[in-house]
């Protein structure tokens, strides 16, 4: 069976040994769990664009692309809809060093920088985002 198919944009970004991750609770489940901020490419935006608006969005965070993307497909199911997923996964560095806003919400629960010594346990539960992440975290 085929997902809802949904072009995404996500960051990853590093700075001094932690990456900058948003905990997110399922609307559906209740489970909170560390993502790379991110999400949908909405009309007239390049994946880019929407990598940078998601960061800012979900953790108050304004940040730069560094380079192309590593562009990943995988099934993922958020809010009990099976997705079928397009991510542009973007390195990125911090164009501010302090947040402008912090959003919380619902789903948005905060944002939290992890080591990258604990970067894939925290990842654990997706081994498609997990190795999108290592591999632009540790490139």
């Amino acid at each position: 069976m085929m997902g809802v198919e949904r072009l995404r944009a996500s960051t990853v970004c590093v700075v001094a040994g932690r990456v900058l991750l948003v905990q997110l609770r399922d609307p559906k489940t209740g489970i909170v769990r560390l993502f790379p901020p991110g999400g949908a490419v909405e009309a007239g935006e390049t994946p880019a664009e929407t990598a940078v608006r998601e960061t800012l969005e979900e953790t108050g965070y304004k940040v730069r692309v560094q380079g192309a993307a590593r562009v990943d497909h995988y099934p993922f199911v958020w809010a009990g809809t099976e997705y079928d997923c397009e991510t542009h996964f973007f390195r990125a560095d911090l164009a501010e060093p302090d947040p402008v806003s912090v959003r919380k919400d619902p789903v948005v629960v905060g944002a939290e920088w992890v080591p990258l010594s604990g970067l894939s346990a925290a990842l654990d539960f997706d081994q498609n985002i997990r190795e999108s992440v290592l591999a632009l975290a540790f490139r």
